[in-house]
């Protein structure tokens, strides 16, 4: 248990402090070269998400649960297959650059980063309790996440490829606006969304 909590923090560490040591130290932490922590994260944080918008969204009735466990599978399956293709896109322009291809880091690295959405449910009742709730709030809480996301996989792709700031920057947003128009991810995620929406108004 102990190695596995010193394994956790070293990946944290890794994607949020010290990006520019990820694709040489990453595969030498077991805990981090294993499916099971891109998974971990991932059901966290849809977690985290789905609890954070039926905060957001009183009143709360028994219909909340149906609320949650289909905003919980929504954004699990947005978590397993956003980073996927965010990366892929972002390699593709980075090889562009005349980099080689270094997609199995960058991937890993996107997948470990979508733990930055265990924050949704604590910002999200630090937000309800000065007043701010509702749908709106909700989304505007979600975009602020997202583009925070793209900041965080840009500092990965520019220590995994060695980019300019500049440039990293560049291919991560282009990432996330191809990845967001991509038809299968966005309406697999609407489609299990309005389920969600469904559920929460019976």
């Amino acid at each position: 248990m102990r190695d596995f909590f010193f394994d956790l923090v070293d990946v944290l560490e890794l994607v949020f402090l010290d990006p520019l040591r990820y694709s040489e130290e990453v595969q030498e932490i077991p805990f981090a070269a294993s499916p099971a922590s891109s998974w971990m994260f991932s059901i966290l944080s849809a977690l985290s998400l789905s609890v954070g918008m039926s905060i957001l969204s009183a009143p709360y009735t028994i219909s909340t649960l149906s609320f949650l466990f289909f905003g919980f599978i929504a954004n699990l399956i947005l978590f397993r297959f956003f980073p996927f293709f965010y990366a892929l896109v972002a390699d593709y322009y980075v090889q562009k650059k005349g980099r080689s291809q270094k997609l199995l880091f960058l991937l890993m690295f996107s997948r470990h980063s979508v733990v930055l959405f265990l924050l949704f449910a604590p910002v999200s009742i630090v937000i309800h309790a000065v007043g701010l709730s509702g749908l709106g709030s909700g989304l505007f809480l979600l975009i602020t996440f997202v583009f925070l996301y793209s900041l965080v996989v840009s500092r990965g792709l520019k220590s995994i490829y060695e980019l300019k700031n500049r440039d990293s920057l560049k291919f991560s947003f282009y990432a996330l606006g191809l990845t967001i128009l991509f038809p299968f991810l966005m309406n697999l995620y609407t489609a299990t969304s309005i389920l969600q929406s469904i559920s929460g108004g019976l």
